[in-house]
């Protein structure tokens, strides 16, 4: 039911779609492909990377069953152009392929915000990015974790893990040091 309910949604917005049984052959040909792939075992995470290495130009919106930032991440970095909740409405799907196909994503912000906090390429990895050192900033004029991550729009425990990134890219153990190190390396305002 669930494949023939997006069939629709896809052919009511003008997109030619498809079901093929075997989906690594049908991305290898020639044409533009737009690919919606369920994230549902730990197999799908794999035939992720490898529909994304088949064909260059196949666009791939990974449909999760667990909608987490972290899943939302790692589905991006396998090759995802795009990303949608299992239980997506109609209207999601149509306007993330028609996205997708005019070269745009649509993205909860949550996950934008967690693609801000990733180093910028080019630089030292141990140089923390513009909202890392506003986090530090907050941190040291008193903030809590919990208050930043309400602050920033994440979750407490979300918050904890991409801090705990952060003090390992810096080569820290903790906050104190985290903030010492921001000190010295004048990223503090």
């Amino acid at each position: 039911m669930f494949r023939k309910g997006v069939l629709g949604v896809l052919r009511d917005a003008g997109i030619d779609a498809e079901t093929p049984d075997d989906v690594l052959a049908w991305v290898r040909d020639e044409q533009r492909k737009l690919v919606l792939l369920s994230i549902c075992h730990a197999s799908d995470w794999t035939l992720l990377e490898h529909v994304h290495r088949a064909a260059d130009g196949a666009l791939v919106i990974a449909v999760l069953d667990d909608m987490s930032t972290e899943n939302a991440l790692r589905a991006l970095r396998a090759g995802a152009a795009a990303i949608l909740p299992r239980d997506a409405s109609p209207q999601m799907v149509r306007e993330a392929s028609i996205a997708a196909v005019e070269g745009r994503s649509i993205l909860p912000v949550a996950v934008v915000r967690a693609l801000t906090t990733l180093p910028v390429t080019g630089q030292d990895p141990g140089t923390p990015s513009l909202a890392e050192r506003e986090w530090l900033a907050h941190l040291a004029g008193g903030m809590t974790i919990a208050q930043l991550a309400t602050h920033v729009g994440y979750s407490e425990r979300m918050m904890f893990r991409l801090l705990r990134d952060l003090y390992t890219r810096l080569g820290v153990s903790n906050r104190t040091e985290a903030l010492l190190r921001a000190r010295d390396a004048g990223w503090l305002r």
